[in-house]
């Protein structure tokens, strides 16, 4: 006697969503470290070594911090921030153009893509605060102030960042010019996102101009959860939560206006 045909269990929109989102993730990271362990070492190495050169160059350069803040730590929990940030928008702008292949699954959206790239960038400049941040407590008395905020700070550049991408992703799809202009004005965001220097080191003019970037809340609020009183931080969660809301919302119209365009080249 046959017995009954198994059926597949229906799912939900949301967790058909989120299946979809992680296949997508695993395929981005067999991309990037391919299948063995030591594209999975360099992956995490890659920011190690360069945020560790910019703290490495502060350090020697002689330039004391107020209060006895720690350059090296200083400097590395500044700069993997900023780096996760730009990578997001480089990496994640460029995701359509890449994936067009994929968007012959029906279950398969833009913002799919962009999401399951970005989770990834998250992940490993997460991976590289946190060894910092131990490494920091265990050997040097440099416990983080409060670890729970550095990781909502971390959560909201990488909302931003997601924004970001989306939006010049689309554009670069109506506008094939917008693509050259990515990669440099993520450069140019460095000296103005307050990685690098503390507001309460700028004349109250500078300090004004600065706020108007929701990355520089971003940055003080992270060295507040890592230095406590140590430092006069300037930030304003709800300010940097509608820049998030703005780019999040547009980048997703502007998906949607990209997508039939795409179909012409399907």
């Amino acid at each position: 006697m046959i017995g009954d045909v198994p059926r597949r269990e229906q799912m939900s929109p949301a967790s058909a969503q989120v299946g979809v989102i992680s296949a997508l993730f695993i395929r981005e990271m067999l991309t990037r470290i391919g299948r063995g362990r030591l594209g999975f070492i360099w992956l995490l190495a890659e920011p190690i070594i360069l945020s560790s050169m910019i703290s490495l160059l502060h350090y020697v350069s002689g330039h004391d911090l107020p209060n006895d803040l720690p350059i090296f730590l200083f400097y590395a929990l500044s700069y993997v921030p900023f780096m996760m940030f730009r990578s997001i928008v480089n990496r994640g702008s460029h995701g359509i153009q890449a994936n067009i292949p994929l968007l012959y699954h029906s279950r398969i959206t833009l913002l799919d893509v962009m999401v399951a790239r970005n989770l990834m960038e998250m992940m490993v400049c997460g991976t590289v605060i946190a060894l910092y941040m131990v490494i920091a407590a265990i050997f040097f008395d440099e416990p983080p102030h409060q670890p729970a905020l550095f990781a909502l700070g971390l959560l909201l550049s990488a909302l931003l960042a997601n924004g970001l991408a989306m939006v010049l992703g689309a554009a670069q799809v109506v506008w094939e010019w917008v693509e050259h202009l990515v990669h440099p004005f993520t450069y140019l965001m460095l000296p103005i996102s307050a990685a690098f220097f503390m507001l309460d080191m700028m004349p109250q003019e500078t300090r004004e101009l600065l706020l108007w970037n929701p990355l520089v809340h971003v940055h003080e609020m992270n060295r507040w959860a890592q230095f406590g009183d140590r430092i006069t931080p300037y930030y304003d969660i709800s300010y940097v939560l509608l820049w998030i809301l703005l780019l999040n919302l547009l980048g997703m119209a502007g998906l949607r206006v990209a997508r039939p365009r795409l179909s012409m080249f399907d």
